[in-house]
């Protein structure tokens, strides 16, 4: 019988995998996201100022075209659908997903609570009832997509395809992490901390490939990414951001904190779902 990692690797099997579809997948998918994606940027730029509700527009449609180009890879290059870059089962398993969102919004919220605690006077409120109910009707629409495109891409379609070559899941979940931090190393976060802003992307592609290799699924990662991002957006944004929000509060950027915090959260987050009574298995009425 095969284990849960082997079955969502074999996944990429149900489709046809000759290597010119994977350099012609590739062609497409960064066409589509570099090319394509870059047009509502181009134009938000060129007819209007590059504030925060139109700066996160542009960037979530940029992220939708994306999502364009890798369904045309995968059902029409690959022939195969887009549920199996997600599960072997038929459905969608969406209280896999709520359970990945709620675990992962409460760590959030309890280490913003303990940097306040340890940082008097770091955070600000700066909620603003006038744009931040139009920017969370907004962010709560786009944002789970815009998730769930890095997902299929980064933990769906990179990892199976390259779970056809590698055998070992640890070489496969760190070859998905650095993939997923090298577009991150453009955001100008990494220009302020050069050394230690890197690794907290590279940490939470780490973490998310870790879960769907042992969950045999990808709806844990998909809930907790797109937790991080809502709660980064709606909740505690900080100064310096890639992109600045309507958010509750906002903080100095630490990243000697952050990075602990997320390494923490990250480790908490796998013991929670993992580290007793067998994994996947303690979770089996929600599969």
């Amino acid at each position: 019988m095969q284990s849960a990692v082997e079955q969502y690797l074999a996944l990429a099997r149900r489709g046809r995998n000759q290597w010119w579809r994977y350099a012609a997948s590739v062609l497409v998918i960064v066409f589509f996201a570099e090319a394509l994606g870059s047009i509502p940027l181009l134009l938000l730029a060129r007819y209007y100022d590059y504030s925060g509700l139109r700066a996160f527009l542009a960037l979530n449609l940029g992220v939708l075209v994306e999502l364009a180009g890798v369904a045309i890879a995968v059902v029409l290059i690959h022939r195969r659908s887009l549920l199996s870059l997600v599960t072997p089962h038929a459905r969608f398993g969406w209280c896999r997903a709520a359970q990945g969102f709620a675990v992962w919004f409460a760590l959030a919220a309890a280490s913003c609570v303990a940097e306040s605690m340890l940082f008097p006077g770091r955070y600000r409120l700066t909620f603003n009832p006038d744009t931040f109910f139009m920017f969370a009707a907004i962010a709560l629409c786009l944002t789970p997509l815009q998730t769930a495109t890095e997902e299929l891409l980064f933990r769906g379609y990179v990892m199976q395809g390259l779970g056809l070559f590698v055998k070992r899941p640890a070489v496969i979940a760190i070859a998905s992490g650095t993939i997923f931090m090298l577009p991150h190393l453009a955001n100008p976060e990494v220009a302020y901390h050069p050394l230690l802003v890197p690794p907290q992307y590279l940490v939470i592609g780490l973490l998310l490939a870790a879960v769907t290799l042992r969950d045999g699924r990808l709806e844990l990662a998909i809930g907790i990414h797109t937790a991080n991002n809502l709660f980064n957006g709606l909740v505690a944004n900080y100064d310096d951001s890639v992109l600045t929000t309507d958010a509750l509060f906002t903080s100095s950027f630490d990243p000697v904190y952050s990075l602990a915090a997320l390494v923490a959260a990250g480790v908490a987050t796998y013991l929670i779902f993992f580290g007793r009574r067998g994994g996947t298995d303690r979770f089996a009425e929600n599969r």
